[in-house]
């Protein structure tokens, strides 16, 4: 079951986005100016999102899929609690990354990207990160916390479930050049909070939503203040000492993480 999962949930992810890797790149090569990857890549998540909730061959297949897809609506007494938890781990992850660049030198890589793709019309540009946001949201809840999580939560239940694709998760982003090394036990974490969320809301769908918006938030950001989000990890407190700000930073997010465990208790019921 743990070596099923682990393979299936990795297909799903690595296949899925490769595709909008190659799509992405042909653009770039062939028509920067026509952002048409964006309508393509639509097209394969829409498909892809029909096929894992149930629809297409093989039948026998359909009520598996569907299960680990885990993509109905949260309960409607969980609604409103799930979001809010959803949106404020979202915040507390950006937090979390923030601090961590006022503790470590080092510049995330994805600025590096997105400053080379500043190159390009403001058009693609946009469409490529929308694009790329949507695809991090989608595929990696329904590869990690759907088709890895769900079959490890039903065999070995929500703990060792959760653990392990985080555990998996962290792994995959390790031969990343564009990742700085330090960071990744963000993606550990990361991954811990969104998994508690699918599991205690029963539904992948808070998660999909805000980790399309914290990507898509960080990427446009960056790509407005590329200079500010080059000179991020430039001030490093264990250089320079603390100072003001980053007892802020430190403090807003020490209240964030407060009152996302409660909103996890109040959806435990």
């Amino acid at each position: 079951m743990v070596k099923g999962a682990l393979s299936l949930g990795l297909l799903v992810v690595f296949g899925v986005t490769s595709i909008w890797s190659l799509l992405a790149g042909l653009n770039i090569k062939s028509t920067p100016g026509i952002p048409w990857s964006f309508l393509a890549m639509a097209v394969v998540l829409w498909l892809f999102w029909k096929y894992m909730n149930g629809s297409g061959p093989p039948v026998s297949t359909r009520g598996t899929r569907r299960e680990w897809l885990r993509a109905g609506p949260v309960p409607e007494k969980k609604r409103v609690i799930g979001y809010m938890a959803a949106g404020l781990f979202g915040i507390t992850l950006l937090e979390l990354i923030v601090l961590t660049t006022r503790l470590i030198d080092f510049t995330p890589g994805q600025v590096d990207q997105i400053e080379r793709a500043s190159a390009y019309p403001a058009i693609t540009v946009i469409a490529l990160m929308l694009m790329a946001s949507l695809v991090a949201g989608v595929v990696e809840e329904i590869g990690f916390r759907g088709v890895m999580q769900r079959p490890l939560e039903l065999a070995y239940g929500p703990s060792i479930g959760i653990t392990v694709t985080a555990f998996v998760f962290a792994l995959i982003h390790l031969p990343n050049a564009t990742i700085a090394p330090h960071i990744i036990p963000i993606f550990f974490a990361g991954s811990l909070g969104w998994g508690l969320l699918a599991y205690l809301n029963e539904s992948i769908r808070p998660g999909i939503v805000v980790h399309f918006l914290v990507d898509a938030v960080a990427f446009f950001w960056a790509w407005l203040n590329l200079d500010t989000a080059k000179s991020l990890g430039s001030e490093s407190i264990i250089r320079d000492g603390f100072d003001a700000v980053f007892l802020i930073q430190l403090l807003f997010f020490g209240a964030s993480v407060f009152v996302f465990i409660a909103l996890l208790r109040r959806l435990r019921g």
